[in-house]
């Protein structure tokens, strides 16, 4: 396909009819025009509204395409500007579309064109699962790292570079950092309320531990991250919903506890730690299970993730690491929140959450903790509004970790009503992740990343019967 999409930039470039149009100058379309610059005006706002860009995009370019099909784009200009709406799209043939416009202001006399011939190139390789060439896209993930991967450097000399106005590889070097530098989050200062005093909940019960390890599976970077003997939290936010997140918490739980017991906390009432612990301390047998199913975690009318086939399997690999003494306890730690007067809000929910967790699994052992992902943040969102400290950033920052779930794109399981519940897309980041931990760059919302190195699959409640499907590992 690269060679297609070469060959036709150069037929373009060579073609008779092309070089007879370089000497002659033609009128630019004003509707053209206007069209370019709508689109780079919407991207010149720090704050881009993108839930309001994205619809304006595709109107831009339905609009550039019928004044293509009418033949009404005819200078070099003209071609260069729909090369950018298109490079805007979001699908491969938007891509290469662009660069066989940039071919054609190429060839009508646009020199300056080359930039965006070699932009939308090395945009169509990486769509298509492919690296780019020529070194033209920087991607900021959400690590807070810049990277311009997947990126064969090999193919182009930096003497092509510039001769399509690209600049050299230590140049675009400095320009990753510079890029990365700008992308570091400031945290918001915000105020960290004193923890506030919870009515009193049912206890965990805490298991004698007889060290029995289990064989867990490996997550690379995770015996970097275990040997660091201060750390007494790991905090794990996940997307509610996903096969693979409690999946891959019960390995990391696996590996932290094969050296010295721990304790997990779980995003779960503390009214159902009783049937927790009742199962956690069973013999896992069919009559055990069936109780546990009575639970309000399976019963409750709104199944978010938390109440998923994935959540009770985690379930039952805690009560095996149980019984192989690796776990002493497995602690509920949502509070009930009883909103004041003033109604529900985030941050003194956050710090309910936190003070549940700190007095209720606080004990002088490790922690495990599995939490949504806007809980595990340890500064506040960006987009709160009014900005508050979520539940992590309560933790002591020299003795805690922090790690967001991520994944491949895929789908998941979600509720966004109290009565509607189904698969929802999950977007992927840009770059494939391999499984494992990785550190992010200081002062970042998370310490760093699980990734999960796969596309996640929504996990459908878990039915309230011991069916086979309910029994499946």
């Amino acid at each position: 396909m690269f060679s297609r999409a070469l060959a036709i930039f150069l037929l373009a470039s060579a073609t008779p009819s092309a070089a007879s149009d370089r000497g002659v100058e033609k009128a630019s379309n004003s509707e053209m025009t206007g069209i370019f610059n709508a689109d780079q005006k919407a991207r010149q706002d720090p704050n881009i509204d993108w839930a309001s860009v994205g619809p304006q995009d595709e109107e831009r370019r339905k609009r550039t395409q019928a004044l293509l099909d009418a033949g009404a784009l005819k200078s070099a200009d003209d071609f260069s500007h729909a090369a950018f709406v298109f490079q805007h799209g979001g699908s491969s043939d938007d891509y290469l579309k662009a660069h066989l416009l940039a071919t054609v202001a190429v060839a009508r006399g646009n020199a300056d064109a080359t930039w965006i011939a070699a932009a939308t190139l090395d945009r169509y390789l990486q769509h298509i699962g492919k690296p780019q060439i020529l070194g033209t896209q920087f991607r900021t993930g959400p690590d807070g790292r810049t990277t311009q991967e997947p990126f064969d450097r090999s193919l182009a000399s930096d003497a092509l570079r510039d001769a399509l106005g690209v600049p050299a590889l230590a140049v675009q070097e400095e320009k990753r950092k510079s890029y990365e530098k700008a992308a570091r989050p400031t945290p918001l200062s915000v105020a960290k309320p004193v923890l506030q005093k919870l009515a009193a909940a049912p206890p965990a019960q805490r298991f004698e531990a007889k060290l029995r390890p289990l064989k867990c599976d490996a997550i690379a970077g995770a015996d970097m991250l275990l040997a660091r003997p201060n750390i007494r939290w790991i905090v794990v936010g996940e997307m509610h919903g996903t096969r693979e997140t409690p999946a891959i918490f019960g390995d990391l739980t696996c590996l932290a506890s094969l050296s010295q017991p721990v304790i997990v906390a779980v995003e779960q009432a503390t009214t159902e730690q009783p049937a927790i612990d009742d199962f956690i301390g069973s013999n896992g047998d069919a009559m055990a299970i069936s109780l546990f199913l009575k639970s309000r975690i399976w019963a409750q009318p709104m199944k978010d993730g938390r109440s998923s086939e994935a959540y009770f399997h985690l379930f039952r690999r805690l009560r095996d690491l149980r019984a192989a003494g690796q776990i002493t306890s497995v602690v509920a730690f949502q509070p009930l929140y009883n909103p004041g007067p003033g109604g529900f809000k985030a941050g003194d929910y956050e710090n309910a959450l936190a003070a549940s967790l700190v007095s209720r699994a606080g004990q002088n052992a490790r922690v495990l903790v599995l939490v949504g992902n806007i809980h595990a943040m340890r500064t506040a969102p960006g987009w709160a509004k009014p900005a508050y400290v979520p539940m992590a950033g309560y933790l002591p920052t020299e003795t805690s970790i922090t790690l967001d779930a991520r994944l491949n794109g895929g789908s998941y399981w979600a509720c966004t009503s109290d009565t509607s519940c189904g698969p929802q897309t999950a977007a992927p980041s840009g770059t494939t992740l391999a499984r494992g931990i990785i550190m992010d760059v200081p002062g970042g919302s998370y310490s760093g990343a699980l990734n999960l190195g796969v596309q996640v699959t929504p996990s459908l409640p878990q039915p309230q019967v011991a069916t086979g499907r309910v029994l499946q590992q």
